[in-house]
C-alpha cells in the first residue's frame, strides 16, 4: 500500500467512525411492537403480483476465453470420475452417505450443464462469462461428492485436505492483498466492476475457508470431509477464475494506467458524502423519529425503518471495504450508499407529505408494486453499459423478486386465511424509492469517480 492510499485510509475511517451507526441488518431493537393493523387474505395476495418484473441482469465486466470455461469443465468431469455410478448400497452401504454423494453428483451436472451451455457457438461474451463462475460451483459439488466417497477408506484424507485449504487460503489473501489497479478512460467504470467483483469473491472464500467456518479434523464424518473439501475446490476455482478475468481485463486496456488514485480520491469523496448525511444512530433513534413531522403509527415506523437499514449497511461496508484497502468494494458501497441514502429521503418526504400511509386495500399495495416495477423499467433504461449502477440495479431487482416469492407464499394458502402483507408493502414502497432514484444516485457517484 502507498503512503498515500495509508494516509487517506486513516482519512476516511476517522471521519466514517465519528458518525456512530445502526444495526447492519435485521429489525432487532427497532421501535415498534403493535401487531395490531389491517389484514388480508391468500387470496388478497394473489392479486398483487400481477406484471412481471424486469429480469435481473448481472453486468459482465470482461469477457472471459472460451478455453477458461473449457479448462473448468476438463476440472469437473476429472473431480467426477472419482465416483461411481450408479452408486448402489452394495458400494456404499450407508443410506445417508450415499444420498449426499448423489446429491452431490446431481448438482454438479446441473451446474455443468448451465457453465457448458457457455461453450456452444451461439453462446455469447456474457454467457461465457456467468459459465466460468458456474464451473466454480460444478467443481465445489464435484469435489464434494468424490471426496466424500474417497474419505470412506480413506483416513489420511483429512490431513491431506487440510494442507489443500491453508495453501489454498493463502493465495486468495495473497491475491487480495496485492491487487493492482489498472484501467484506462474508456474503461474507468468497467474497472470498478471488476474490482469490486474481484474483492468479493476473494473476500468470500478467505472467509469460508477461515477458522471460523473450515472446521474439518479427525472426528468429522465423511460428508463433513467432503463439504470442507468441496469449500476448498471452491476457493482454489475462484482463484482461477480471477486470475483469468484480471488479465483479460489488463490485455483490453489500450492504454492502461494506474487507476489507485483515481479510485482513492472517489473514495474519499464518497466517505464525506456519507459523514455529510444524517443518519439517527441506534442511541438516538426516537429523537430522530421525532424529528419526521408525520403522525407515524408502529406500522409506519417499520415502513420508515426498512429504508433506513439498508443506508447502514453501505455505511458499515464503505467503513470494511476501506479498513481492509479493498477499493473495488468501496466505490461499490459508495453506490450503494448514495442510491439507499437518496431513497430513505424519498420515504421520509413521502411519509411527511401523507403520500405514504398504511395500505387499507390490497390495491393499494399494488399499486406500489407497480410503480417499483415501472421505476425499475425506467432505471433500466437509463443504466445500460457493464458498471457498478447496473450491478446495484441488478441487486435491487433481486430485492423485488424476494418480496414477489414473499407474497407468493401468501397466496399459496387457502383463500380465505388471514396474511399481513404490512412487512411486504414495506419492502416495495422501498424498493421503488431505490429505483426512482437510482439513474440519479449513479450520476453523482460517477461526478465524483471522473473529477477525482
Amino acid at each position: 500500500m502507498t503512503g498515500r492510499r495509508g494516509r487517506h485510509r486513516r482519512q476516511f475511517l476517522a471521519g466514517l467512525a465519528a458518525i456512530g451507526g445502526v444495526t447492519v441488518a435485521g429489525c432487532n431493537g427497532l421501535p415498534w411492537s403493535d401487531d395490531t393493523g389491517p389484514t388480508f387474505t391468500a387470496a388478497d395476495a394473489a392479486t398483487v403480483v400481477t406484471d412481471p418484473a424486469p429480469p435481473i441482469e448481472w453486468p459482465v465486466p470482461v469477457v472471459p476465453a472460451a478455453s477458461a470455461v473449457g479448462e473448468g469443465l476438463e476440472r469437473v468431469d476429472t473431480l467426477l470420475a472419482g465416483v461411481p455410478d450408479p452408486l448402489d448400497a452394495e458400494t456404499v452401504p450407508n443410506g445417508v452417505v450415499r444420498e449426499a454423494i448423489r446429491d452431490g453428483r446431481a448438482s454438479t451436472r446441473e451446474h455443468r450443464a448451465e457453465a457448458a451451455a457457455a461453450t456452444e457457438d451461439s453462446a455469447t461474451g456474457n454467457d461465457r462469462y456467468h459459465g466460468l463462475h458456474a464451473t466454480r460451483d460444478a467443481r465445489e459439488s464435484a469435489r464434494s461428492a468424490t471426496a466424500t466417497f474417497a474419505a470412506i477408506d480413506d483416513d489420511r484424507l483429512v490431513e491431506t485436505v487440510r494442507d489443500e485449504r491453508r495453501e489454498v487460503r493463502s493465495i486468495a489473501r495473497d491475491q487480495l492483498e496485492s491487487v493492482a489497479y489498472r484501467g484506462s478512460e474508456d474503461r474507468l467504470l468497467r474497472s470498478a466492476l471488476l474490482y469490486a467483483r474481484l474483492e468479493s469473491d476473494l473476500e468470500r472464500v478467505t472467509t469460508r475457508l477461515g477458522d471460523r467456518h473450515w472446521d474439518i479434523g479427525p472426528d468429522s464424518t465423511v460428508v463433513d470431509i467432503g463439504t470442507g473439501a468441496g469449500t476448498v475446490e471452491f476457493g482454489a476455482a475462484t482463484t482461477a477464475v480471477w486470475d483469468h478475468l484480471d488479465e483479460r481485463h489488463r490485455d483490453r486496456l489500450a492504454e492502461p494506467a494506474d487507476v489507485t488514485a483515481v479510485f482513492d480520491a472517489a473514495l474519499e469523496a464518497s466517505a464525506e458524502r456519507v459523514d455529510a448525511a444524517a443518519l439517527p444512530d441506534r442511541r438516538d433513534a426516537r429523537d430522530w423519529l421525532d424529528d419526521v413531522d408525520a403522525d407515524l403509527d408502529d406500522h409506519l415506523e417499520q415502513v420508515l425503518w426498512r429504508a433506513i437499514n439498508p443506508v447502514s449497511s453501505a455505511k458499515y461496508g464503505l467503513r470494511t471495504a476501506i479498513d481492509s484497502e479493498q477499493l473495488g468494494r468501496g466505490l461499490h458501497e459508495a453506490v450503494r450508499f448514495e442510491q439507499r441514502y437518496r431513497a430513505l429521503e424519498h420515504v421520509r418526504d413521502g411519509l411527511e407529505a401523507g403520500t405514504i400511509a398504511v395500505p387499507e386495500t390490497v390495491d393499494e399495495i399494488r399499486t406500489v408494486r407497480t410503480a417499483a416495477v415501472d421505476a425499475a423499467a425506467s432505471a433500466r433504461e437509463s443504466l445500460t453499459d457493464p458498471s457498478l449502477g447496473t450491478s446495484v440495479l441488478a441487486e435491487t431487482l433481486r430485492s423485488l423478486e424476494w418480496t414477489d416469492d414473499r407474497v407468493r407464499q401468501a397466496a399459496d394458502n387457502d383463500a380465505e386465511t388471514v396474511v399481513s402483507l404490512i412487512d411486504e408493502y414495506g419492502e416495495y414502497t422501498r424498493l421503488r424509492a431505490q429505483f426512482e432514484v437510482l439513474p440519479d444516485a449513479v450520476a453523482a457517484f460517477r461526478t465524483r469517480l471522473r473529477e477525482a
